[in-house]
């Protein structure tokens, strides 16, 4: 496969995939590519070979929605995920206030589908549904330094007015919290470190977004006095 080559970058063919891979390591013939984030330089690991294509599109001309393409090849897949929007509503300065300890915002991308407990998926959508967010939420969060101890509010910024309860939207902050621990802001999500998330509803945003605020806990805090 000659379009693999060291330091290519690829981006995800799935138009709901956010990552960017660059090949490390790879020999004519191999069947793996050794390969890293394009953007954290972290993660190392193997991807077939056959995964990274040397097109977005396939020999009919249809868009892909698997695997690796070249970035430089991305045709109009490689503008970006979503298209722009106008600026999100204001949020509270600060959903923590009066609280100690340093505050991040992990943002996801706006227009991303979120899985609300009410819903009867088959388990290979959910999967899938569940993948988009926790990477989504792991390059989002690639600027927060590691927090031994967190308490975290997940605001669901809808779309329109109509009423909602966040709280069935769980499973999508779940799947953030994830994210958030594969990037290694936190070394789990287990109760010894994480308060939350409290679910919020926040201010209608065009394209609906799901937005993380993390509080670092304070070293006289505890989790178990907060979750009282």
């Amino acid at each position: 496969m000659n379009h693999i080559w060291k330091g290519r970058v690829f981006a995800a063919c799935h138009p709901l995939d956010p990552a960017r891979i660059r090949v490390v390591k790879y020999e004519a013939g191999d069947l793996h590519a050794i390969v890293e984030d394009a953007v954290s330089g972290k993660r190392r690991r193997g991807v077939l070979a056959s995964n990274l294509h040397d097109s977005a599109a396939t020999q009919a001309g249809k868009k892909r929605r698997s695997g690796y393409a070249p970035v430089d090849g991305l045709m109009d897949t490689a503008a970006p995920i979503t298209p722009q929007l106008r600026a999100p509503a204001p949020e509270p300065a600060d959903w923590f206030e009066g609280l100690p300890g340093r505050r991040f915002r992990v943002a996801l991308p706006p227009r991303l589908l979120l899985l609300n407990s009410n819903q009867r998926l088959h388990h290979h959508k959910r999967a899938e549904l569940t993948r988009v967010l926790r990477r989504a939420a792991w390059a989002a969060s690639r600027k927060v330094p590691h927090l031994e101890r967190a308490h975290i509010i997940g605001v669901l910024h809808p779309e329109d007015r109509q009423r909602r309860d966040p709280a069935n939207w769980y499973p999508s902050f779940k799947a953030c919290l994830d994210g958030v621990v594969d990037q290694g802001v936190l070394d789990d999500d287990d109760h010894t470190r994480v308060v939350g998330p409290d679910m919020r509803l926040g201010e209608v945003v065009t394209g609906s977004r799901l937005v993380l605020h993390i509080r670092e806990l304070a070293a006289a805090e505890t989790v178990a006095e907060l979750q009282k």
